[in-house]
């Protein structure tokens, strides 16, 4: 089993991080800072990896 969490398990927790943040103040905004910015490098991160192999399959004949 992996130790990283999936893009779906960060994003919830994004989103509690939030209404948090809203609820108790600006003290714990950078617990919803960190997990901002670690559910948009994930996400691009997969975006990325779905262009290259997009790519690769027109250009190459490559199948995954």
């Amino acid at each position: 089993m992996s130790d990283q969490l999936s893009l779906s398990q960060i994003k919830k927790a994004y989103h509690q991080a939030a209404k948090i943040v809203a609820r108790y103040g600006d003290k714990y905004l950078p617990i919803f800072e960190r997990l901002e910015k670690e559910y948009h490098e994930r996400k691009d991160k997969i975006e990325t990896l779905k262009r290259a192999i997009k790519i690769a399959e027109k250009h190459t004949g490559f199948e995954p």
